[in-house]
């Protein structure tokens, strides 16, 4: 299947689940249940300065942005079924880099509908284009070092069937798409079909089984090849003690293969966990876990190391506050730069404070360490900051205004990959939500 039916595969199912909304709220919601309708439109204006736009490790290169993002978001609640639909353009001004002038689009569709008491269904379908080099996500090094526009759409859809209290069995589906304007950029998809089921013998002890199939498929624009297809499976095994309410611990065992169409060396991943989740009190959580794990590879040498996730959330009067690290073993083959199979450790906080009525303030800190091999199989090295921190004033009801200084960098042994970036936004938002 080419890319442009992809795409259209994608837009597809978002329309879908718009028809499924039509049918399953609006018709019953309106004939014979309780409904909750909330419309709200926002405008959010911007203008960031950035010291280096293309994120180059030598030649930096400074602009202003302008950019306007009207959005409207739609949330529909009845007995059954519940929806949240949102989308929003963002029309992008260059100052002096007016070629990358564009429109990005950001658009995201939640859909959960009850059959019955024991049957239920979730979609969701997020969609985004943009060229900002930096993608909006969790994951401190997933950068570029162009502006050219790419494409993201992520669809997942399951099943769940409730045969006992707590006991859930899911089966799904996920969909993950990438296409870039960059024809030396891989474009690419990944499916995977999953299913899990939980059982708990008693109160206090439970088991969870899970199984994922992964089919992913390459291709680019350019006389090049592209980085190699691969299938693989994930298996697990999970054991859960409930202490007390508040409190649960869990021992685990998880299997990953990868298998490569082309010269890709595949590999096996064998990982053994233990964690513990406990709720100190209603504004305090603490969630701790570690373990060790095998890369078993089919020709070099194996790899071991540790794994690790630990973090700590507290809710105060007028804030909140998070610290988390974790630490193990990741792959990342549907990205702008495939780097494969690296080993990881990461550490992130981030305080949140209200000042006074109107304002607040917030700053975040982040790092992440990865381990991996280069194009020429040679072990590669580089970290990942960000820091960021900002001033958010509300004033008359619906509008706020907010100051933010964000910085990145990156320290690699590839010198080309390096960069430092330092940017600081502007930004004025009008905001109202209407109810029916």
């Amino acid at each position: 299947m080419n890319l442009r039916s992809e795409a259209k595969l994608s837009k597809l199912w978002l329309l879908l689940g718009i028809l499924v909304l039509v049918h399953l709220v609006l018709c019953p919601g309106l004939c014979c249940a309780q409904h909750l309708i909330e419309l709200t439109p926002s405008l959010l204006v911007r203008e960031t300065y950035d010291d280096n736009i293309y994120l180059d490790a030598t030649d930096e290169q400074s602009d202003y942005i302008t950019t306007v993002t009207p959005s409207l978001s739609l949330q529909l609640l009845s007995e059954n079924t519940h929806l949240e639909m949102l989308y929003a353009p963002t029309f992008v001004w260059y100052n002096k880099e007016d070629q990358n002038n564009t429109v990005r689009h950001s658009g995201t569709a939640i859909l959960g509908h009850d059959f019955t008491q024991y049957l239920t269904f979730d979609l969701s379908d997020t969609y985004i284009k943009s060229e900002e080099p930096m993608e909006e996500t969790e994951e401190v090094e997933n950068v570029r070092d162009t502006r050219d526009t790419y494409q993201r759409n992520a669809f997942s859809a399951s099943l769940g069937c409730l045969f006992g209290p707590e006991d859930l069995f899911t089966v799904g589906f996920r969909h993950s798409l990438l296409k870039n304007e960059d024809p030396a950029v891989d474009d690419g998809k990944i499916r995977n079909p999953f299913s899990t089921v939980t059982y708990w013998f008693n109160l206090t002890n439970a088991v969870e089984l899970d199984y994922e199939y992964t089919d992913a498929i390459f291709w680019r624009g350019d006389d090049e090849e592209p980085g190699d297809d691969y299938t693989g499976h994930g298996a697990g095994m999970r054991y859960v003690h409930r202490f007390t309410q508040h409190a649960t611990g869990s021992l685990a065992y998880h299997f990953t293969n990868r298998h490569f169409d082309g010269e890709t060396e595949g590999y096996n991943v064998h990982e053994g966990s233990i964690g513990l989740q406990q709720a100190l009190a209603h504004d305090l959580s603490l969630s701790v876990g570690g373990g060790y794990f095998v890369q078993k590879n089919d020709e070099s040498d194996d790899q071991t190391g540790y794994s690790y996730n630990a973090s700590a959330g507290k809710s105060f009067e007028r804030g909140s506050f998070f610290i988390g690290g974790a630490g193990g073993w990741d792959e990342a083959y549907l990205e702008a730069e495939r780097r494969g199979f690296s080993r990881y450790w990461s550490i992130q906080a981030r305080l949140e404070y209200q000042i006074v009525a109107p304002v607040a303030a917030y700053g975040g800190w982040s790092y992440r360490l990865d381990k991996g091999e280069d194009e020429e199989g040679e072990d590669r090295q580089w970290g990942s900051w960000r820091r960021n921190c900002g001033l958010t004033w509300t004033f008359l009801r619906w509008f706020s205004l907010s100051l933010d200084y964000t910085y990145a960098d990156r320290e690699d042994d590839v010198e080309a990959e390096d960069y430092t970036d330092h940017r600081f936004m502007l930004n004025l938002t009008a905001s109202k939500l209407w109810q029916w």
